[in-house]
């Protein structure tokens, strides 16, 4: 039958010529399909022959050009199995002129439809993971928007709680060696005079020199930043070294403008360094440096605090009584506010007995 086939093969191209050839095959298989054959009893049905050629052997064939030996070959297997032979023709046959029709009515087949798909598949993202995956990408963003607002809110903290002004502030709270208050203080008793001008303690507070230490780091990189001056002026003050603190103090007012906040610890260092050495007239410059700061910012309980220990000091007595009862209007804190209240009533206890010593006198 080969020989039969190769000296009747079709002319023409190689599509054609299989079609023709593969329809001739089919017609005497027809004849046959009541019995059996050397291929498959039902063309219907998949072979299970080894030698059956897989329908992409058939496509190749047609798209290659296909030597004349393999097609001597497919057609030698068709000829002998009705299973391949029909396959073979459904691969090769064009479609029918009603089964085109059919496929130009689809919306899929018109150019407008299929343009419209790219766009969308264009637009779409691609997704690999699932709805169960995109719920942990949902979850994992949201933690990591999370923690990165907890790391957020704990440096803010760290920064507020290690600032250099904060910590000379606890220092003071944890040793409060003068009657005077500083900027941001709790309270605290004054403790037992202990220290010496100039000299400091050998036990200074941790917080104290942890501020110290910032602040002269800050001042390498920029020796002329007023506000890491001033602090350096507070801590100078709180360690007993009032000349230096005066005398930046005083250059940081001299450049202006003046600021309550300047004032208010240019007249701590005088008045402090007044009481070390004795000196009336460090204590009467600290009283004016207080009446400025006061103007400036009059509702301020810490320097009214302040003002009014100058006062008393000074021996102003009734304009202290009426800066202490200023004070209490304004003071919030109750334990300074306790102290401002004991120390009116000192004071009044004194002008009370002032006024008996002087009519008895009379």
């Amino acid at each position: 039958m080969k020989d039969e086939l190769k000296a009747e093969r079709p002319s023409g191209s190689l599509e054609g010529g299989l079609e023709r050839a593969l329809e001739e095959l089919l017609a005497g298989h027809r004849a046959q399909r009541a019995g059996t054959t050397a291929g498959h009893e039902n063309p219907t049905v998949e072979s299970n022959a080894t030698a059956c050629p897989h329908a992409d052997a058939w496509l190749r064939l047609l798209h290659a050009g296909g030597a004349s030996a393999d097609v001597d070959a497919a057609l030698a297997h068709v000829a002998g199995c009705a299973f391949c032979s029909e396959r073979a023709r459904m691969l090769f046959r064009e479609a029918s002129a009603e089964e085109s029709e059919s496929l130009k009515e689809m919306a899929s087949g018109t150019a407008a439809w299929q343009k419209e798909v790219a766009g969308e598949l264009a637009r779409t993202p691609i997704e690999t993971t699932g709805k169960r995956g995109q719920r942990g990408y949902v979850w994992a963003g949201s933690g990591l928007a999370a923690m990165l607002l907890i790391g957020a809110v704990l440096t803010f903290w760290w920064r507020f709680a290690n600032a250099p002004e904060r910590l000379l502030a606890e220092a003071y709270t944890h040793a409060r060696i003068f009657d005077l208050r500083m900027p941001g203080a709790g309270f605290a008793e004054v403790m037992p005079p202990v220290h010496l001008r100039g000299g400091g303690s050998t036990h200074e507070p941790a917080k104290l020199l942890a501020a110290r230490a910032q602040i002269e780091s800050q001042l390498k990189r920029k020796p002329g930043d007023e506000r890491w001056l001033q602090l350096e002026a507070r801590a100078d003050i709180m360690q007993e070294n009032f000349d230096p603190a005066i005398e930046i103090l005083n250059r940081l007012l001299a450049n202006g403008p003046p600021t309550s906040s300047l004032l208010t610890d240019d007249a701590a260092a005088y008045f402090e360094r007044g009481m070390a050495t004795g000196s009336e007239e460090d204590r009467g410059t600290a009283l004016g440096y207080l009446r400025q700061a006061d103007a400036l910012a009059p509702g301020d309980g810490m320097i009214l605090f302040n003002e009014a220990v100058v006062m008393e000091d000074q021996g102003q007595a009734m304009s202290a009584v009426e800066t202490w009862n200023r004070y209490i209007s304004f003071e919030r804190d109750p334990r300074w506010l306790a102290e401002g209240r004991r120390r009116l009533a000192g004071l009044e206890e004194k002008l009370k007995e002032m006024k008996t010593l002087g009519d008895r006198a009379k």
